[in-house]
């Protein structure tokens, strides 16, 4: 069965991801920017897009641990008791959690929209809506070529594996393996990439003019009611911070 986010209107989608990332870099404080992070985190558990919560704390929990270090540790007064004993940069705890939080909703709602995209659905919904199809060809290309290219990567990391190349293992054997792997890889896009623009040649891509929708996603009044408010909220979000 397909998740809520799944279910809905790809523009949906997409008009949500861009709401978060711009209210993380409007909403001045720390407390601001905590509180849309949980909210962010919710939204995506709730409409089927969980996986973007796991995969958005493996990218910033380094992040969060460099900046608790560099502000939260070594920043400047006034400092205060830390539980373990010492002090801490109150100013400082005060930034690292502002940005921090800022990059986990940043990389939460784009790995959460990411795992939802749906190119076909997008494509058909960009048709219907008359949009220049190859605008929206370059679009979706670019939203899915990081799952194409990591995809690659796993197939050519277990075929090097299994030619005896050590992939695994100590940092020393990994960074040796990182030609054998690279290289390749290179490669196979250059040659993905001549054969999908041949492809998409033969397929008309540059002809101009309508194109016919062969099976366009359902757009909801519930689509729309919530496309509507995520642009409400962040231009009311913007107003407040331009006029306090």
């Amino acid at each position: 069965m397909s998740s809520l986010a799944q279910r809905a209107h790809p523009f949906t989608n997409g008009a949500v991801a861009m709401a978060l990332i711009a209210l993380a870099l409007v909403l001045p404080s720390a407390s601001q920017t905590a509180v849309l992070y949980l909210c962010t985190m919710l939204i995506a558990w709730s409409t089927g897009a969980g996986s973007g919560v796991r995969r958005g704390l493996v990218a910033v929990v380094p992040i969060w641990v460099l900046l608790f270090l560099l502000q939260g540790v070594l920043g400047d007064a006034p400092r205060i008791a830390a539980p373990w004993g010492g002090t801490l940069s109150e100013p400082g705890l005060q930034w690292a959690l502002s940005q921090g939080s800022r990059l986990a909703v940043i990389a939460t709602a784009s790995l959460a929209f990411a795992r939802v995209f749906d190119p076909h659905r997008f494509l058909q919904a960009a048709i219907a809506r008359r949009w220049p199809f190859g605008f929206a060809f370059l679009l979706v290309a670019t939203l899915d070529a990081a799952h194409r290219l990591g995809e690659q990567a796993r197939r050519l990391r277990e075929a090097q594996r299994t030619r005896g190349v050590r992939v695994t293992g100590s940092v020393a054997a990994r960074m040796r393996a990182v030609p054998a792997l690279v290289f390749p890889l290179l490669l196979a896009s250059l040659t993905e990439a001549d054969d999908r623009a041949l492809a998409l040649e033969t397929r008309g891509l540059m002809i101009t003019g309508p194109r016919t929708v062969i099976d366009p996603p359902r757009d909801t009044a519930m689509d729309r009611t919530v496309r509507w408010l995520v642009l409400l909220v962040v231009a009311a979000a913007i107003a407040w911070r331009i006029r306090g």
